[in-house]
């Protein structure tokens, strides 16, 4: 059994969540939240997880940038993508979030000790591969879609993973984490939305990624980008009434 039931849960339910955590850590640090959000301090001192950065073995067509030993509350990184975190600012965290959703909406924590068979163990929809370290809740970028010799083995590898529900809640919660909506919405008063730039300079004092962000203004209707389109609206409402005047 999964912690909340991840096929409908709302953004706004994943916010007050998020929201309750940064309030907790605020009270225990004694300290105001500003962007970028300490999240690693979040987890550690909230969620009392712990962090560590081992080398992740790695299959054929397979991309671990990070697991979850949920049996020793341990957010692992793969050490092997060590470049790729340093090339692409802001991934590190996000991955941080992405695990942390995992223990914070997803796990069981009841079920944690209970017997596994050795390699893999699927449970309600989730893949864990016995690596060389323990038991990593991982999850597997496929490359099928750039290879068709890496289809059989990307229908292997995913057997049993996150829906695409179960996705999506996990990657809200570290949006949310990351952004808080008060944050975001003060944090965009003094920008122009519309304008990339802008855009980017917020994701670089928030430390997330261009693409994070985006994501993120785009759920809270703080910006539209319409499909095809690299020009942004600040908001559907705008680009709606755009559109009528033609």
């Amino acid at each position: 059994m999964r912690r909340f039931d991840l096929s409908d849960i709302s953004t706004s339910v994943i916010d007050e969540i998020t929201a309750m955590r940064i309030r907790q850590y605020e009270q225990l640090s004694g300290t105001s939240v500003k962007l970028p959000v300490p999240v690693e301090n979040i987890v550690e001192q909230v969620l009392k997880l712990d962090f560590d950065w081992i080398d992740i073995d790695e299959r054929e067509g397979e991309q671990i940038l990070a697991g979850l030993v949920p049996e020793q509350k341990r957010i692992v990184l793969n050490s092997r993508h060590l470049n790729l975190f340093a090339e692409k600012p802001g991934l590190e965290r996000s991955t941080i979030g992405h695990e942390a959703g995992h223990w914070d909406i997803d796990i069981d924590r009841t079920s944690l000790h209970h017997p596994r068979l050795p390699g893999f163990d699927i449970q309600d929809s989730v893949v864990r591969r016995q690596t060389a370290d323990n038991s990593i809740l991982v999850e597997v970028l496929n490359r099928a879609v750039y290879d068709d010799r890496y289809f059989e083995l990307y229908r292997h590898l995913t057997a049993g993973q996150d829906t695409p529900e179960v996705k999506s809640a996990v990657d809200r919660y570290q949006s949310s984490l990351l952004m808080p909506s008060w944050l975001i919405r003060d944090a965009v008063q003094d920008i122009d939305v519309t304008n990339w730039s802008d855009l980017y300079e917020l994701a670089e004092r928030a430390q997330v990624t261009i693409s994070n962000l985006v994501v993120r203004l785009h759920r809270m209707d703080i910006i539209f980008i319409p499909q095809g389109s690299k020009q942004i609206f600040a908001g559907k409402d705008r680009f709606v009434g755009q559109m009528l005047l033609f």
